[in-house]
């Protein structure tokens, strides 16, 4: 099963029963400026509230609201909610710049305005189809009022589990037809469509679409074996509702359609969506993709992550990718073209995207890189020792079978120091010899910290465990799973401790590991899918100093001074 529960009633907090309950005077506000007497909305609209009216009525409404337009009261809606169902659910509504962001994208990647149906499979309160909505109503400006409304289901569609939101959504979506309504004559008119409808938009349905928008959930989901079994070909290890969603679009689109997806960006390069990743590139290639740049300032409900509205089209010729960045702010959205990159030649690998315009000489001359880690002898892994399940066994000073644990918060800007913070659990103690090889490294390795924070200016902060370190620290550690470890296991590797360290203190392979992921955590995965020179080119910088090897890797890199 899927923890995408609706949201009933009962679970509704005080503050979201109050926006609901300014719907009424929303809409009648929007009636009278389209010239239309005020009407009952249940009459309006062929919808009815999921909530009793009695129980809207003895709710006081949002005054402020009541001139807000469509997307800020779906947005005043989610933000009101428990925290704890918005979590739950994974909800970010999205604000109407994006929406219009997404739709222009969207028509850009179709190479025309869609003629055919428009699907949101998570709905939310409708905000994505409102230019959808707009843009059919401009369309048919010639065509007889009451055929337009008519023919608004063959044309919009949307589906979310929340009963409250459907409810928002199909209200807004009415409001933008109103004039085409007000312009039948009173004694024809008939309640104006629900577009929206409370469903798993997971689902496959017929008829299916010509375009496919959504904003969908976020969030690691935990997934029975029935639904494991329906999402394999997408899925691989751990599930997030986002790719879920992303994945089942496919189903849900007709050759040549188009998907547009406003999700966070760890799809293009985390371990978890090679499968995604894969499927997409064989059947729906990558057209146009665009950074959100400044997030916090974007969702009001808050999104850590980086944030990407990308583009597929089902059935199309692979091609180069147009990539953007935009931001959003107080005089509108900023659009910055960045250049076109390439999917790499096995589309599950993570994909190597410039971010910004100056990335693209560095992301080229990368993706011409024939090698990675694993092929000068190197093996990433992440540090075995999960703390706080080995509580128990931690101590300040050693005991019998007792080895020092190296922390994170060792790891001084990449220079090894004891962190007093951590003396307290500075010793592990371990019972036999199958212990020991789990948990003990007793040899050179390169650490990384696997966890950043968005602010930092790094995200690769490397610290070199040579034999000098490592004998300071007694000849052997257990390194804790907020670490990455890299060693090596050919000791005639082209790729000596000091150039692996030196290559991943530069700016030029902390800028290259944002082209491969959006997310802050740095991943043993990603790590190992960095490209690098080959063993003649790494053999030519033995000899160089610091100086002299720093420009030789920005060159390498295209990035010359």
């Amino acid at each position: 099963m899927l923890p995408l529960a609706s949201t009933a009633a009962g679970e509704l907090s005080a503050a979201a029963l109050q926006v609901l309950a300014t719907v009424p005077g929303w809409w009648a506000r929007r009636a009278s400026e389209a010239g239309v007497s005020a009407q009952e909305l249940s009459a309006a609209v062929a919808v009815e509230a999921p909530i009793c009216p009695a129980v809207l009525e003895a709710v006081p409404p949002r005054r402020d609201l009541l001139d807000v337009g469509p997307a800020a009261l779906g947005e005043a809606y989610v933000q009101a909610l428990d925290p704890a169902v918005r979590t739950a659910g994974g909800r970010h509504y999205t604000p109407l710049p994006l929406a219009e962001v997404l739709w222009d994208q969207t028509v850009t990647a179709l190479g025309s305005e869609p003629v055919g149906l428009v699907l949101d499979p998570a709905c939310g309160a409708g905000a994505l189809l409102v230019p959808a909505i707009r843009n059919f109503v401009a369309r048919n400006t010639r065509t007889q009022p009451e055929l337009v409304l008519a023919s608004l289901p063959t044309a919009i569609a949307g589906r979310d589990l929340d009963p409250s939101a459907v409810w928002l959504a199909n209200v807004v979506l009415a409001a933008e037809v109103l004039e085409v309504w007000a312009a039948v004559p009173s004694e024809r008119r008939r309640p104006i469509p629900a577009l929206c409808a409370a469903g798993d938009g997971l689902v496959a349905q017929e008829p299916a679409a010509q375009v496919v928008v959504m904003n969908p959930p976020y969030g690691r989901v935990r997934l029975d074996q029935a639904a494991r079994l329906r999402h394999a070909r997408s899925l691989y290890g751990h599930a997030n509702i986002y790719a879920l969603f992303m994945a089942a679009a496919l189903d849900q689109v007709v050759a040549g359609g188009v998907v547009s997806a406003l999700v966070p960006a760890g799809w293009l390069g985390g371990a978890y969506f090679q499968r995604l990743r894969a499927v997409l590139g064989e059947t729906a290639p990558l057209q146009r993709l665009s950074f959100v740049s400044d997030r916090a300032g974007v969702f009001a409900t808050g999104v850590l992550q980086e944030t990407v509205v990308a583009s597929f089209r089902a059935g199309a010729p692979a091609r180069g990718i147009e990539c953007q960045a935009i931001s959003v702010g107080v005089e509108g959205v900023h659009t910055e073209h960045i250049g076109v990159g390439e999917r790499p030649a096995s589309c599950d690998q993570p994909w190597l995207l410039p971010r910004s315009s100056e990335d693209s000489p560095l992301v080229r001359a990368a993706a011409a890189m024939p090698d990675r880690l694993a092929d000068h002898g190197w093996t990433v892994s992440t540090g075995p020792l999960v703390w706080n399940r080995m509580r128990d066994r931690l101590s300040r000073r050693p005991h019998k079978g007792s080895v020092k644990v190296l922390w994170a918060a060792d790891m001084d800007g990449g220079v090894l120091r004891r962190h007093r913070r951590r003396d307290e659990h500075r010793y592990l103690q371990l019972r036999t010899e199958r212990e020991r090889g789990v948990f003990v490294l007793d040899r050179p390795a390169v650490l990384i910290q696997r966890t950043t924070s968005p602010e930092q200016p790094r995200r690769l902060v490397a610290g070199a465990l040579d034999a000098e370190a490592l004998a300071a620290w007694g000849g052997e550690v257990v390194v804790e799973n907020h670490v990455n470890v890299l060693t090596c296991c050919d000791p005639s590797s082209a790729l000596s401790t000091r150039l692996l360290v030196r290559l991943l203190d530069s700016q030029v392979l902390d800028r290259l590991y944002r082209c491969v992921t959006g997310s802050v955590a740095v991943s043993a995965y990603e790590l190992g899918a960095l490209p690098l020179p080959d063993a003649e080119v790494l053999a030519s910088w033995a000899g160089l100093d610091d100086d002299a090897l720093d420009d030789a890797i920005a060159d390498a890199y295209g990035q010359k001074a």
